[in-house]
Parts: structure tokens; C-alpha cells; sequence
């Protein structure tokens, strides 16, 4: 991983660093930590759940309930668990959101959906969406319980946890972070520790917990997504290659760069690297209309923005040539299949952590003192937008350079 712009001097003035846990919890509300901290408390003193790690389990469930990206980091977890069990089914509770990220890879046999209202973004009510977590829930529970796991593990360290499902369930060895709350309901709770290291590698800690005398195998932990499982590349991108993929909008306000700045990347590229086709790609009406307006000034190009399945996007980025985006899901695909890829990133978040995890990936972000803030944002983002698009193509360059492809 490279972060190119780590020399350029701290911007300011901001406030500190803002530390991402309250004690032993990834919360950083004092409130709600001081009361998860007491709901533990009162856990603690029920009996201590105990089961032995069959020594072949043959039904695994896998949870993490968290949004596209997060769960497509979670690749690698599953890609060691079936080398370690090849002959173990494997379930995984997800969020109807992350679906598509372990939907036709291999690595899942069945998928369970509960959608909980603290993780959607919808634009229901609160009342919709705890209604959709009670259904949901409900179905997945019976699904559950009829499969009758033997092993459940945990990936997300935030609040809520899926552990009370798990005991609740009947899963005997119940594995996941203490770091969310719950932790007295784990036959074996691992502690998070805040490391400077890629949030896939950090899962190997809890399959460790599950056979410490034989660690997993700490090279199948980065995401990997087998090319043979890819749908068909769509005709006209078929045609259109080589090409670079942008995908220049994003769920969140915070990393919307600026159609001006996405123009001039665009046209330095057509300029400097004019034997690649542009493919613009993008998801919802505020992405058709961002990818509209530059598709618009560079004939040629290729909008797929609402034009592709989550399958044919993915196709679409692994063929790619190189993929440029901000801190999105995109990134995270690409460097599934190794693509070489440029990611404009926030300093909400530490990107050791949280930006896609491959050999080919470099990081764009704007240092700033206050960074990383672990808050959703601010009005300056200082840290994103000050990411010039200039350094934008001069990465992308290097990154075709570093991969041989011709310019």
C-alpha cells in the first residue's frame, strides 16, 4: 500500500487525533459505552459459556452484518476457513446490503440476511426499519437453529454484536470481539486490539482463538475472489478494452470529491494515456447524473453508471486496466482480482486499517492534524478534498507503469 502525499505538510489548524475506542470498546459515546460496560457487568455473572472446537466442524455460521465494503473484506476470513475445513458448510448472516459481496464467490454455501436497523441506511423510518430487523431476524433465526452450527464467529467489532443471536440460536462455541458489547456471551471473546493493520488480517486473531496451537494460514487472509466465479464482461466493454475504470460518487456526502475535479482527471487521462477507453460506473440517480455530466464532456466514453448488475460491475472491474474511486465498496473489488487501483480516502478512518488490502493499491489522502477523527465527517474535509487531481493521475500513471501496462 503507498500513501503518496504522506510527505506533504500537516494542514491545520483541526483539532487532535481523536482515538477510536472508550476503554476496552470501540464506542465513542461515553453514555452508551459506560452502559454497555454495565450490561456486561451483569453478564459476567451468569455461567461462563465453555464448548470444545470440534476438531472437523462440519456447519461453520460466519456473521458480519456490516455495509459493502466491510463485508468484502471478510474474503479472506472465509477463504481460510475452507482451506483449514474444506468439508465444513459455511453460512454467513448478512446484512441485505452486503449480500453481494460473498453471493456466487464459492465460500458461502448458505446466506442468512437479517437487516438490523442500527446498520441501515435506508431512507425509512425508524419504525421501517425495526420492522425489517424483526422479520428479518425471525426467518434467519429458524434457518439458523435448523441448521445447527456448530461453530459461530463474529466478524464485526462494533456495536451491535451478533453474539446474543448466536447463544440465543444454540451455537455451542461462540468466537468474536469483546470490543462491541456482549462479550460474556462468547465461549471464546477476543479482545480488540488496535492495531495498524489491515481490518481482513486483524479476523486472523479470531480463528486463531479457535486453534491456537495451529494458526491459520496468514496469506489467505487478504480478500481474493477466484476470476472463474465472475459473470460474463458485458459485449460493448468487451470491445471497449483496454480501458480504466471511475467511479467517482459514493454513498456519503463527505467523500463526494467535485464533478470539477473528476473533469480534470479525466481529461489529463485522455491526454496522457489516450489508448484506454474511460468507463464511468456508479450506482442510484445522484451517480447517473455525476457520471452523465462527464460522460458528457469526453465523447467516447462509456457510462455503465445504473446500466450494470452488482455481477456485471464486478466483471466490469476486474477486466479493468486500472480503477480509480474514493473511499467506496469499488475499491475493495478491485482489489480483489489484483487490479491496480487508486483510492482517494478520508482521514476519518485510519487507512492501514480500512482501505482495500491488495499489492497493487495506492491511498491518496490529504494529512491533517486531526486525522484520523473516527467521526463520519465534517464540513471542511480538508483530508479528501484536498487531494489534488493532478496527484490523482500522476498515481494512476505510476500504478500502470508499476503494473507494465503500456502508455
Amino acid at each position: 500500500m503507498i500513501l503518496p502525499l504522506s510527505h506533504r505538510a500537516p494542514t491545520g489548524p483541526y483539532a487532535e487525533p481523536r482515538p477510536s475506542m472508550r476503554g476496552r470498546y470501540l464506542i465513542r459515546n461515553r453514555p452508551k459505552a459506560a452502559a454497555i460496560g454495565m450490561m456486561d457487568a451483569l453478564l459476567a455473572v451468569l455461567p461462563r459459556a465453555s464448548a470444545a472446537v470440534p476438531a472437523d466442524p462440519e456447519r461453520i455460521l460466519v456473521a458480519n452484518w456490516a455495509h459493502l465494503g466491510d463485508v468484502t473484506t471478510s474474503l479472506g476470513a472465509l477463504r481460510a476457513l475452507r482451506a483449514r475445513w474444506p468439508q465444513a458448510r459455511i453460512g454467513m448472516i448478512v446484512g441485505s446490503w452486503g449480500r453481494a459481496a460473498v453471493e456466487g464467490t464459492g465460500l458461502v454455501d448458505d446466506i442468512h440476511v437479517i437487516d438490523h436497523w442500527m446498520a441501515n441506511r435506508s431512507a425509512g423510518t425508524s419504525r421501517d426499519k425495526r420492522g425489517r430487523y424483526a422479520e428479518t431476524r425471525s426467518v434467519a433465526l429458524r434457518a439458523i437453529r435448523a441448521a445447527r452450527y456448530e461453530i459461530g464467529i463474529d466478524l464485526y467489532p462494533f456495536f451491535p454484536p451478533a453474539h446474543p443471536l448466536f447463544r440465543t440460536a444454540g451455537i455451542p462455541v461462540r468466537v468474536g470481539y469483546t470490543s462491541g458489547g456482549f462479550g460474556p456471551l462468547l465461549s471464546h471473546p477476543v479482545p480488540w486490539r488496535d492495531e495498524e493493520r489491515p481490518m481482513a488480517d486483524q479476523y486472523r486473531d479470531l480463528l486463531d482463538r479457535l486453534t491456537p496451537d495451529r494458526p491459520f494460514d496468514a496469506s489467505l487472509f487478504q480478500p481474493h475472489r477466484e476470476r472463474e466465479t465472475l459473470a460474463p464482461l458485458p459485449e460493448h466493454v468487451r470491445e471497449a478494452r483496454p480501458y480504466l475504470v471511475i467511479h467517482p460518487g459514493a454513498g456519503s456526502p463527505t467523500r463526494h470529491w467535485g464533478v470539477e475535479r473528476w473533469r480534470s482527471v479525466m481529461a489529463r487521462l485522455r491526454r496522457e494515456a489516450p489508448m484506454y477507453r474511460i468507463v464511468l460506473t456508479g450506482a442510484g440517480a445522484d451517480d447517473q447524473a455525476l457520471t452523465g455530466a462527464l460522460a458528457g464532456d469526453a465523447p467516447g466514453t462509456i457510462d455503465l453508471a445504473g446500466r450494470a448488475t452488482w455481477e456485471e460491475f464486478t466483471s466490469v472491474l476486474a477486466d479493468a486496466a486500472l480503477v480509480i474511486c474514493p473511499d467506496t465498496a469499488t475499491g475493495h473489488v478491485a482489489a480483489l482480482f489484483d487490479v491496480p487501483t487508486v483510492v482517494i480516502f478520508t482521514g476519518t478512518n485510519s487507512p492501514a486499517k480500512w482501505a482495500p488490502y491488495g499489492q497493487q493499491v495506492s491511498v491518496l489522502v490529504r494529512p491533517v492534524r486531526c486525522a484520523p477523527c473516527n467521526r463520519a465527517g465534517c464540513e471542511a474535509m480538508a483530508c479528501f478534498l484536498g487531494v489534488e487531481p493532478d496527484e490523482v493521475v500522476d498515481a494512476a500513471l505510476a500504478r500502470l507503469a508499476l503494473a507494465g501496462a503500456p502508455l
